[in-house]
């Protein structure tokens, strides 16, 4: 009887440890899964500031320069919330060479970065486009 008892006590501790561990990795995996959805908005916050810029360039007021991008895009910081989400935005415009370069500046191309950070589910800062690694594009003088 006293074996069987031991065996019952430790197969409930097999068993509510097996759950436990279950709960933690189910716990683990969502919040990367929130952690990678936080990243994708970031991704999108980047992705209309982009297109912003080209529809002003294609007409659409305040750019009407090519030189106006420099002077509307530089060093802009700005907080933005989505879904209770804060996002601290920073936006850097550099003149640049064709390829992105910044040592060989040329006025006929701008280089867009924008940097975004925003805290995660850990209360940790997520970093979306770092400051080696931000989300860049190259924009060119058309003449028009």
């Amino acid at each position: 009887m006293n074996i069987q008892m031991l065996l019952v006590l430790l197969a409930l501790a097999l068993f509510s440890t097996m759950l436990l561990n279950t709960y933690n990795i189910m716990l683990d995996q969502s919040a990367m899964v929130y952690d990678n959805m936080l990243y994708l908005q970031g991704q999108k916050i980047a992705n209309r500031y982009f297109q912003r810029i080209e529809s002003e360039l294609l007409g659409d007021p305040p750019v009407f320069y090519f030189t106006q991008i420099h002077s509307n895009y530089s060093n802009i910081s700005e907080t933005r919330t989505v879904n209770n989400v804060i996002y601290n935005i920073q936006v850097i415009s550099t003149y640049c060479d064709s390829l992105g370069n910044t040592p060989y500046s040329d006025t006929l191309f701008q280089k867009l970065d924008v940097r975004i950070n925003c805290l995660s589910t850990t209360m940790d800062t997520l970093y979306i486009g770092t400051l080696n690694s931000p989300f860049s594009k190259v924009f060119f003088n058309r003449g028009f």
